[in-house]
């Protein structure tokens, strides 16, 4: 349940989602997990649609402050190999 509460927090629309919430009090950090689950999206670059997901790249962001505690998003950030351009380029 919190997890589609955080999605929506944070403004995602599928096929993106926070798959789970880590609170760390002790870290002073709350951390949310997200991910993409699909295997083809559009093209970046070009626009083109339905372009197949190539490889994903293990990324952090520090997001605004939660309350007092520091907030991360991580996330493996799928990149795509479009047939129409011929670029390679993260979604």
């Amino acid at each position: 349940m919190q997890e589609q509460l955080f999605t929506q927090a944070l403004g995602l629309t599928p096929p993106w989602a926070v798959d789970s919430v880590s609170f760390r009090p002790d870290e002073g950090a709350i951390h949310f997990e997200v991910s993409c689950d699909t295997a083809r999206l559009a093209c970046p670059v070009c626009g083109a649609a339905d372009q197949p997901v190539h490889d994903r790249v293990e990324r952090t962001w520090q997001h605004l402050h939660f309350f007092q505690f520091k907030a991360f998003i991580h996330c493996r950030v799928p990149r795509v190999a479009c047939r129409e351009c011929g670029k390679t380029s993260q979604a």
